[in-house]
């Protein structure tokens, strides 16, 4: 059986980049003089076949402008060929009370997966939980491939060792938190998982796609 999936790029349209379907490749070329665009049957082709197009080697800033559109316009991360396609990516967000949410998106179309919270924690206890909750839900999907990323360095190394180091304290208050924190343990100990947790580029990529929460709790 033959994978009907298509990606398409667009190099000469309204605004050029990877669309994941027909519908919004017509948008971008429909009409417009001179439109170039193609379909191909994978995204790894697709992004490499959209690096060759631009003129990088004399202007360095073509890719970030074909990735970064008008005020009005989404990043498209499928445009970034080291981010892996259909990856996951999480953040913490915090409230003006102290307490601590996560959710976690999918990268290239900005889709929510899961949210939690908020409740009794730190941004550090948020990211570490938020990875744990992403990689069992991948693990429960049977998506043993699928990338994570996290901007937090010491979320991300807590994971590693599969033992968070947080100092919670010994009240009602952040009961619930230590009881998710000694759970989260629990599963990465009992669990062995191939997804790759990795750190969110900023410098490079942008904000993390999944820290718009922080506007929308």
């Amino acid at each position: 059986m033959t994978n009907s999936k298509k990606w398409y790029v667009v190099w000469e349209g309204t605004e050029s980049g990877i669309c994941e379907t027909w519908e919004e490749c017509y948008l971008r070329t429909h009409n417009h003089p001179g439109a170039r665009y193609k379909a191909f049957d994978s995204a790894r082709d697709a992004i490499e076949a959209y690096r060759r197009g631009l003129d990088v080697a004399n202007d360095p800033y073509a890719m970030i402008r074909a990735i970064v559109h008008a005020e009005t316009s989404e990043v498209n991360y499928a445009n970034f060929p080291d981010i892996y396609p259909g990856s996951v990516a999480v953040c913490a967000f915090s409230t003006d009370a102290g307490r601590v949410g996560y959710r976690g998106v999918d990268v290239w179309s900005g889709a929510e997966l899961f949210r939690f919270g908020p409740i009794a924690g730190s941004a550090n206890t948020g990211e570490f939980l938020a990875i744990v909750h992403a990689l069992a839900l991948l693990h429960g999907q049977g998506k043993f491939r699928t990338a994570i990323y996290c901007s937090n360095g010491i979320a991300l190394s807590w994971v590693k060792k599969k033992k968070n180091n947080a100092q919670i304290p010994q009240t009602p208050a952040f009961e619930q938190m230590a009881q998710l924190l000694a759970r989260a343990d629990r599963w990465l100990q009992t669990h062995d998982f191939q997804n790759f947790v990795l750190k969110w580029k900023s410098d490079e990529w942008g904000d993390n796609p999944a820290g718009a929460a922080k506007a929308e709790q």
